[in-house]
């Protein structure tokens, strides 16, 4: 039978074709068709085109034929028997015959597949291909009978099929070819978004293997619309998964076998992350949606938007050069953004309340790098450029006058230092994951340090040592680029210089060659022509000989008798360093050093600052040190006991023409001698084995000597000796006085050094005390002479040499003037506590210490870069100034505030407030700590000490700022002339440095708040530096401990009282809230007031512009949860309209006082045009909303514009008119005075001062302008809201009149009365007809004189009733 079909079809009889059809039975043509397609017996597509030869579709039964073949060819393609050769060419077949199917068979065979897929019974994928033939032909067809036989297009069927297929669950394996297969098929883009949706729904339920493919098939079908909808999709399913797998992590959920682990994660992210990257090279606009995409998110949640898989891939899209630009760009500005978001956050509880959710992005950037170890190559360059983005754009930068401006020395706090430091962390952590990077980053870092001689390298250089002291190992492998880098090293700043050579200093171990080459720059720098290539000499040389410790006694005559060179220095390679080695090259450095005693006074200097670092990490350097040292100071020394004076100046200067110079510092070379000395006796003593050094021995033996020689003989040295007498010229403008300038200070330097010795030498006997006062005594005698030859100078003296006394030596002598009760001290220590000037001295010495290390974070002498030594001695002298403070503050007075200068009491307490400030910044984690360490002793504090030794860290902080908290209330409410209001603001300014240290919304906080506002409200402070501490404190404490802004409204109130009002016919309430507002303090609190203002309006600016990015991006997300995004929405539109309000009342308060001219008035309409801007950015929301049709107008809104129109916008035009007429009335009596006083010869500078003034004037005023146009500004948007709510927010507000010209009315009145007698029925008429316009000029031009009013004014009044009373009383 099918052979005789076959005859039939070759033959062309397709009747009696057709008729041999119909007899055959249903299930006959299906064996036919087996028996080709499974058991090989001819070909099947020759058997099948036979048949559709004789079933014509235009016939019922041909067409049933038809779809009986389609669906047992398809049965045989599901059974998976079918070869694929074979499989191929049934599908060709049928896929050409389908243009010839009737609708309604299209119709039944694309339910086929519908159900199917269903079902889940689609195996063979390929068969797929002819479903979307079926779509495609279904949609091309013009009236279609679908379901009950509904009549329709083939598109609106083609859309029933898609919606009934989108609308089942897909079985996993067949995802993939389902999108594919919607590629072919035509789609609107209703039909398109809707497969879309459902594709990137089916990512949770498809194999984890399967989804690289389908992303990428998405991607594919992308290019026919929805980039968006597809990119946010993809990143948002991989940013949840990140959180399941890390939360996963965190519970350590081993019982969940089938849970996704973060390798398999990694492994898939990375493979996609090349797919999308792929595709965006292959479809421009899909990289720029993705630009998009970025940027709108950025307005948003910046941690969702910056998720490692989105920063991964935006970094690999980066890659692609039209990309790389705007992405990096895009990342700079959100980690900034995120940085200063937190600041924000964190600096207010209202708005933590508002936002609730971190946007810290460190945690997720530095993720994306420890995934990038799971081979993304793709990404790993893209992460080093984004390590060096951040540090280039947020490292620091020159200040002023080209100074660096110095970091706090501690964490980073400012969003710039922690964007800076975000961008070295990513630096480390990829230079330890991906060694093909590594390279490349040492070579940009030192690249950087090199060729940036202008700029700060700091950052660069911190980035350098984290690298080397975390994997030094690892960097030997780039040896070749630091050696490189070497050659530079005398060309370079000192601080780059030495920077660089301490960062690689763990390096010098590891690898000898290095320190070869670089002991080769050294020597040859040290013979440079230029000083500053022998400074970095002399730094390199110093830091060697810290570092390379010699375990044996060295002779110290082999220094001078033996010469090394490189070859008796060879080292192994693969050897650790000798001692034997290390010793050689110690001699050679010191032989290398000593060519420096011939060199200019700067590199003199530093050799000798650094010897003293030197010996204390390497002992046995101790004999040639001092041997070298003594031998330069035997050069100036006068060794006979009988000469005076003992030491000889001249050869300390050098002369070049007319100038005179500085050639041998001797104050730092006796100082460094004694400091080595002094080591060395300190390591001898320490020594549990003493060593038969006869050379030590003996060197320090004869430093004894020369030393309490030097001492007695500089005892009795008079001035004259050194012809330094008072009669001596020390003016800068001759040779002679630069030269006794210069002597002057080396005396000084001299004394100085003398006195640390005779201290430090001697345990505070009587003896020592006497020296040490003479000495003192010689010293002050000098300074004072130079200090009043100098200020009689013309050109002034020289600048005021830094101490050359040590901060150890300081904190010693401190120590025993005021807190030493060892009973055998105190005969000595009485002669030193009777000479008020030293007790001046050294506390003041002690100031400049502390304040260097502030400053700088290191200090001049010894051990003055050592960070432990530092807060060691920084706490003690910490205790030792609060104690004499104390004691004193109890004693009510003390001798010494007679004297003249500063009080030392005060003096005391300023050092102790400096020193708490660099704990808080340097030391933050050891702020509990140094609280122990200064805490109170005596008999009345055993109790408070006993109850504290249990403190934890908090309640401990909580301890000292009530300690502090009774020492200002006493001073406050002290009657005591004695007690200055300075020393208040220093303890205030102490208890707000503590308070950053509670945490916040702590008990503590509230009560330290409490205890702030009680002081304000109760205290009447007549101190404006006093009040100024209090306030901001309590405006600090404020935003983290309320949400409320009752503070800001009284305090307006009170300003407003305190400064009367605008108008002089108002009687203001004379009473006050805050008893530290009075009128002495009413204008810097009015400035404070405005400056708080200010914050507060940034943070309502900020959190507008939250609320707007989650309107606008987060309308999806509305509608899937409608329940609760309105309402959480509305109750932040309310806590915003609620802020605004009060500081409308705030305004309201500010704007009616009578501010004196000048800076307050433009800060004061400035900080208005930014509550205008505010109102303005509200509307603007609110507009949006009605635009996207998501919300409504809020009640609150509605009565925040009223408030604004009733209680704001006309008081603003009054105070413009106020500031206007003040500001000429000042002008005319100026150019009265001018035409009064005025001589003919002084006409030219008087015309100079009047032009100033004028553009004082209008400096004073520009903001009006500003002002104006944002209040019409925010007019313009209510009128358009107006038109959109059909509520009318204009009600309230009033037409402004503040313009460049006005008519002035009492003129025009004036004008009209005179021709009231030629003609009254025109006088009538113009009235009439100009009384509107007249009234509302009034309102910004009163008349000229106004009638005393009967009632005084309320401080919650408008102005704009008042000036139509004053025009209808003018008109009677």
């Amino acid at each position: 039978m099918d052979k005789k079909i076959l005859a039939l079809s070759e033959e062309g009889d397709v009747d009696s074709l057709t008729k041999l059809l119909k007899t055959l039975g249903p299930n006959q043509l299906e064996e036919f068709i087996d028996v080709r397609v499974l058991r090989g017996k001819g070909n099947p597509t020759t058997f099948l085109r036979a048949v559709f030869h004789g079933a014509p579709c235009e016939s019922a039964e041909g067409a049933a034929v038809r779809v009986s073949v389609y669906k047992h060819v398809l049965e045989l393609l599901e059974g998976g028997d079918v070869s694929s050769k074979m499989g191929s060419e049934l599908l060709g077949f049928l896929l050409m015959e389908v243009e010839f199917l009737p609708p309604s068979a299209v119709v039944e065979l694309a339910q086929v597949f519908v159900d199917a897929v269903k079902s889940g019974n689609v195996t063979n994928t390929k068969s797929l291909d002819l479903f979307s033939k079926l779509l495609s032909s279904l949609a091309s067809r013009e009236t279609v009978s679908y379901g009950n036989g509904n009549q329709m297009t083939g598109a609106e069927c083609k859309s029933h099929i898609l919606n009934s297929l989108c609308s089942s669950r897909w079985d996993s394996s067949c995802v993939i070819h389902l999108a594919a297969v919607f590629r072919d098929i035509p789609t609107t883009n209703d039909e398109l978004k809707f497969v879309m949706e459902k594709i990137l729904r089916s990512f949770r339920h498809v194999d984890l293997q399967e989804l690289p493919p389908l992303v990428y098939q998405l991607l594919l079908l992308s290019t026919k619309g929805f980039k968006r909808l597809v990119l946010e999709g993809i990143t948002s399913y991989f940013a949840e998964q990140d959180q399941t797998v890390k939360q996963q992590e965190s519970e350590q959920s081993e019982d969940m076998l089938s849970s996704l682990t973060a390798d398999q994660l990694c492994h898939m992210e990375g493979t996609i992350i090349l797919h999308i990257t792929f595709a965006i090279k292959q479809d421009q606009d899909l990289g720029r949606e993705f630009v998009k995409f970025l940027k709108a998110g950025q307005q948003g949640s910046l941690t969702k938007i910056l998720s490692p898989f989105n920063v991964a891939l935006a970094l690999s899209v980066a890659r692609i050069q039209r990309f790389e630009e705007p992405i990096f760009e895009f990342l700079k500005s959100a980690i900034s953004r995120s940085f200063k978001d937190e600041q924000i956050r964190q600096g207010s509880k209202w708005v933590t309340e508002m936002v609730p959710e971190s946007s810290n992005v460190t945690e997720s950037l530095l993720e994306t790098v420890k995934n990038s170890s799971y081979g993304w190559d793709h990404v790993t360059q893209g992460l080093v450029q984004l390590g060096f983005t951040l540090m280039d754009s947020f490292g620091p930068k020159l200040g002023p006058a080209g100074r660096v401006v110095e970091s706090s020395g501690g964490t980073p706090k400012s969003p710039t230092q922690l964007a800076c430091s975000l961008g070295a962390q990513i630096l480390v952590n990829t230079f330890k994951v991906h060694e093909m990077v590594r390279s490349d980053i040492l070579e940009q870092i030192l690249n950087r340090v090199v060729t940036k001689a202008t700029s700060p390298v700091t950052h660069y250089i911190e980035l350098l040592s984290n690298t080397v002291s975390t994997v030094p190992q690892t960097l030997l492998e780039c040896l070749p680029k630091v050696r490189d880098s070497f050659d530079y090293l005398s060309y370079l700043p000192a601080a780059s210089a030495e920077g660089l050579l301490k960062a690689v200093q763990p390096l010098l171990k590891l690898s000898m060659p290095l320190k070869d080459t670089l002991m080769l720059v050294l020597r040859k720098a040290m013979f440079s022509r230029q000083a500053d290539a022998r400074k970095v000499a002399v730094t390199g040389f110093l830091m060697i000989l810290r570092h390379f410790k010699v375990l044996g006694g060295l002779p110290c005559s082999q220094s001078c008798s033996q010469s090394f060179s490189f070859s008796q220095i060879q080292v192994d390679i693969h050897t650790p360093p000798s001692s034997a080695g290390n010793e050689a090259l110690c001699l050679e450095i010191l032989g290398n050093l000593r060519r420096c005693l011939t060199q200019q006074a700067d590199v003199r200097l530093m050799l000798y600052e650094g010897m003293y670092d030197v010996l204390s990490r390497n002992p046995h350097l101790g004999p040639p040190i001092l041997e070298m040292l003594l031998s330069q100071f035997r050069r100036y020394y006068e060794a006979e006991d009988d000469v005076t004076p003992p030491l000889q100046l001249d050869p300390c200067i050098t002369a070049q023409g007319d100038q005179t110079f500085l050639l041998e510092p001797l104050g730092h070379l006796l100082c460094s001698m004694v400091q080595c000395l002094l080591k060395c006796q300190q390591l001898a003593s320490e020594s549990e084995e003493p060593e038969d050094d006869e050379a030590l021995t003996a060197i320090q033996s004869e430093l004894g000597t020369i030393l309490e020689s030097l001492t007695r003989r500089m005892i009795k040295c008079e001035m004259e000796d050194f012809e330094l007498d008072k009669s001596a010229d020390f003016s800068m403008n001759s040779g002679v006085g630069v030269k006794n300038n210069i002597f002057g200070i080396l005396v000084l330097g001299l004394y100085e050094v003398l006195m640390e010795y005779t201290c430090m030498s001697d345990d505070f006997s009587k003896e020592s005390c006497e020296q040490l006062l003479q000495l003192f005594l010689n010293y002050n005698k000098l300074a004072e002479t130079m200090k009043e030859k100098t200020a009689k100078g013309k050109s002034g003296g020289a600048k005021v040499a830094r101490s050359l006394l040590t901060i150890r030596c300081t904190a010693r002598i401190l120590q025993g003037l005021f807190s030493d009760d060892v009973p055998q001290h105190q005969e000595g220590l009485s002669v030193l506590r009777e000479n008020t000037d030293l007790v001046r001295f050294i506390v003041s010495v002690a100031q400049q210490k502390i304040q260097q290390v502030s400053d700088k974070g290191h200090t001049d002498g010894s051990e003055g870069s050592n960070k432990d030594k530092l807060y060691k001695y920084c706490c003690n002298m910490a205790r030792v100034l609060l104690r004499k403070f104390t004691s004193d503050l109890q004693a009510h007075g003390e001798s010494g505030r007679r004297s003249k200068g500063k009080a030392v009491s005060a003096m005391c307490l300023e050092g102790f407030c400096t020193i708490v400030n660099i704990i808080c910044s340097r030391y933050p984690d050891q702020v509990a700590a140094f609280l122990t360490q200064i805490e109170p002793g005596g008999d009345d504090a055993d109790e408070e000490e006993e109850a504290g030794t249990n403190m934890d860290d908090q309640e401990r902080v909580n301890f000292h700022i009530k300690r502090f908290q009774r020492m200002v209330v006493n001073m406050v409410t002290s009657s005591d002339d004695d007690v200055s209001p300075r020393d208040a603001v220093q303890l205030v300014n102490v208890i707000s440095l503590l308070s950053c240290h509670l945490s916040p919304g702590s008990d503590h906080l509230v009560q330290l708040h409490a205890w702030v506002n009680r002081l304000c409200t109760e205290q009447n402070v007549d101190d404006s530096a006093m009040t100024k501490a209090l306030l901001s404190l309590l405006f600090s404490l404020t935003a983290q401990t309320s949400t409320s802004l009752t503070v800001l409204r009284d305090l307006a109130q009170d300003v407003h009282s305190q400064m009367g009002d605008i108008d002089q016919d108002v009687d203001v309430e004379d009473q006050t809230q805050f008893a530290v507002v009075n009128p002495r303090t009413a204008t810097p609190v009015m400035a404070l007031v405005v400056g708080q203002v200010d914050r507060v309006l940034e943070e309502v600016d900020w959190v507008i512009g939250k609320m707007k990015a989650e309107l606008s991006g987060g309308s999806a997300a509305a509608e899937d949860a409608p329940s609760q995004g309105p309402t959480q929405r509305e109750g932040h539109e309310k806590s915003v309209c609620v802020r605004l309000g009060t500081l409308v009342t705030v305004y309201h308060e500010l704007v009616q006082a009578a501010i004196p001219m000048g800076a307050s008035v433009e800060a004061l309409l400035k900080s208005l045009v930014k509550l205008y801007n505010n109102l303005t950015l509200l509307a603007k929301y609110y507009l949006a909303m009605y635009t996207q049709k998501v919300g409504h107008l809020s009640p609150r809104f509605e009565k925040l514009v009223k408030l604004s129109g009733t209680h704001l916008s006309q008081q603003a035009y009054a105070l413009i008119t106020y500031i206007q007429a003040a500001q000429n009335e000042k002008l005319a009596q100026r150019d009265q005075h001018k035409g009064k006083g005025g001589k003919k010869k002084d006409k030219t500078s008087s015309d100079a001062v009047g032009q100033a003034r004028k553009a004082q004037v209008l400096r004073e005023t520009k903001s009006i302008p500003v002002l104006v146009f944002a209040i019409e500004q925010y007019e313009r948007y209510l009128i358009q809201l107006t038109k959109k709510s059909k509520v009318n927010l204009m009600e309230h507000m009033k037409m402004s009149t503040s313009r460049d010209f006005r008519i002035n009315t009492a003129a025009v009145q004036m004008a009209l009365q005179g021709e009231e007698e030629s003609s009254s029925e025109e006088e009538k008429e113009g009235s009439d007809h100009n009384s509107d316009g007249e009234a509302e000029e009034q309102e910004n031009q009163g008349p000229p004189a106004k009638k005393a009013k009967t009632a005084a004014g309320k401080l919650s009044k408008g102005k704009g009733g008042r000036a139509k009373k004053g025009l209808a009383e003018s008109n009677e």
